[in-house]
């Protein structure tokens, strides 16, 4: 009886440390733990606010058996630790599991700790649509340069491309002596290498969050480990703001014209918190801590949460903006607004956001129907279709495993080469679609069709160039070619 005892306990025993190895095991992930504006009767200085939080992150490692059977320690809560907020906000950044987060929630001090979750990117004449038209030839003089010229604006982006016309320095005074920021020249052995000067006065990058949470991506597979913008939103956003007049700007013959940002002479901070795949909360607030001790006056965040936008406590932005504001910065941000009710974000009422609104300018091509009929579309490409070519739904042209309904999205081998060759396909493109509107194009063209129009349901209006002769319509408009294209077997023509 003794015995049986004894391996009941032992059964007990090994089970409940098994129940907590895999609680205190279970997958962990980037949290970020918000404290506000700091601790009642605790120091500024940045040493003991990050002793404080290397203690907070010590406490929820040890004191469990499984941990004391492990030997966790001040080591392994370092080895955790991601970021310290310490400047315009306290709190930190750090991998945890579910439960130790948990733990945290509850100390003193704490106002919210919450998963690290990714934004997204949102996105030049508009000065002149706006009636903000000045003399770009003489730089803005009636609008006393001298004054922009003292204006720091900090972009939070995916950085910047200095040696863009639009950001030479040609004429500016030297850097305002209160800037406190730094220009990070990328790490060693990077092709990325950046260089500041007196337009663009501070380049920073911050990766630990994004490199955590994407399963620790190897650094040679990142490009540009430095403040150098590698996807061109970054440098498009700071140029809108405070980019140099630049004279004959097109794309590709389109939009033939001068550009210019609305202040040309204020000076430009980058702070690329954006890679490949996103933006990160653990890189936003790291940003935001910066760029208030930096000196920026004015904050512009083009990028934003997923709509319906969550509570002002658990959103990097919101809480970022916050002590911003009340440190005298401006931000500025977008809303993302994607034409549907409830889609605007960066919605904190300490922010300017503003929304997308609509534009006097827009890239028409037009689709010519054997009835007469022209309807319209909008793209980039330059390629003419000048003879009429029959056109078919992508539906119709499935190919091996591909059902119907999947051939009609363009996907990658799922269209029959036989029956799409020399056509013009019908394509389709929803929101949350695994590939780009331009790889579609890529696919259509690789199966042999001499052209695509491509309906979006989003319908947001956003002209692309394709590798063939191509255009977006919206969902109207495209039934209406379907509906055509099925009641009769004349053909159609696209015409840039």
């Amino acid at each position: 009886m003794g015995r049986d005892r004894d391996s009941m306990f032992f059964l007990v025993l090994s089970l409940v440390l098994l129940g907590e190895f895999f609680s205190s095991c279970s997958c962990a992930q980037v949290y970020v733990v918000y404290m506000g504006k700091g601790l009642q009767g605790t120091s500024d200085d940045r040493h003991d606010m990050l002793r404080l939080h290397q203690q907070m992150l010590t406490a929820v490692h040890d004191g469990s058996l499984i941990n004391w059977m492990h030997g966790f320690s001040l080591e392994k809560a370092e080895a955790s630790y991601i970021y310290s907020y310490s400047n315009g906000f306290q709190g930190f950044a750090a991998k945890l599991n579910k439960q130790q987060a948990l733990k945290l929630a509850d100390m003193p001090g704490v106002i919210s700790v919450f998963p690290n979750a990714k934004r997204s990117l949102h996105t030049t004449h508009s000065w002149d649509f706006m009636g903000l038209s000045v003399d770009t030839a003489a730089e803005v003089p009636e609008l006393s340069s001298k004054n922009q010229e003292n204006v720091i604006i900090g972009f939070i982006d995916t950085g910047i491309w200095p040696e863009s016309p639009s950001f030479r320095d040609h004429g500016m005074s030297p850097v305002p002596t209160r800037w406190r920021g730094k220009c990070q020249r990328g790490e060693a052995n990077s092709p990325s290498n950046f260089t500041c000067n007196r337009k663009i006065i501070g380049g920073r990058y911050y990766l630990r969050g994004y490199q955590t949470e994407e399963n620790s991506p190897s650094k040679s597979a990142i490009k540009f480990i430095s403040p150098r913008d590698s996807s061109g939103h970054g440098s498009h956003t700071a140029s809108i703001a405070a980019g140099r007049f630049v004279r004959n700007m097109n794309y590709r013959g389109l939009g033939t014209g001068g550009g210019r940002g609305g202040a040309p002479m204020a000076r430009i901070a980058a702070y690329k918190t954006c890679w490949d795949s996103g933006c990160y909360d653990a890189d936003i607030l790291a940003a935001f801590d910066d760029a208030i001790s930096d000196g920026v006056d004015i904050i512009s965040v083009s990028l934003g949460p997923d709509y319906p936008q969550g509570g002002y406590f658990t959103d990097a932005i919101s809480i970022g903006s916050f002590h911003a504001t009340s440190n005298g910065i401006l931000v500025i941000s977008s809303a993302g607004n994607a034409g549907r009710q409830g889609s605007a974000t960066n919605l904190a009422p300490w922010m300017l956001t503003v929304a997308a609104g609509t534009t006097d300018r827009s890239f028409a091509s037009y689709i010519r129907l054997a009835n007469g009929t022209f309807i319209m579309g909008e793209s980039l490409s330059t390629y003419h279709m000048h003879t009429s070519v029959k056109t078919i739904s992508a539906s119709e042209a499935n190919a091996g495993y591909f059902t119907p309904y999947q051939s009609s999205f363009c996907l990658d081998s799922s269209l029959n080469r036989t029956k799409v060759r020399g056509k013009i396909l019908i394509c389709h493109h929803t929101k949350g679609s695994s590939d780009s509107r331009v790889s579609k194009s890529m696919v259509v063209k690789e199966a042999g069709a001499l052209g695509m129009i491509l309906i979006d349901e989003m319908e947001d209006h956003v002209a692309n160039h394709f590798t063939l002769p191509g255009t977006v319509v919206g969902k109207t408009p495209g039934d209406k070619i379907l509906s055509y294209i099925n009641s009769t077997r004349l053909s159609t023509k696209y015409c840039s």
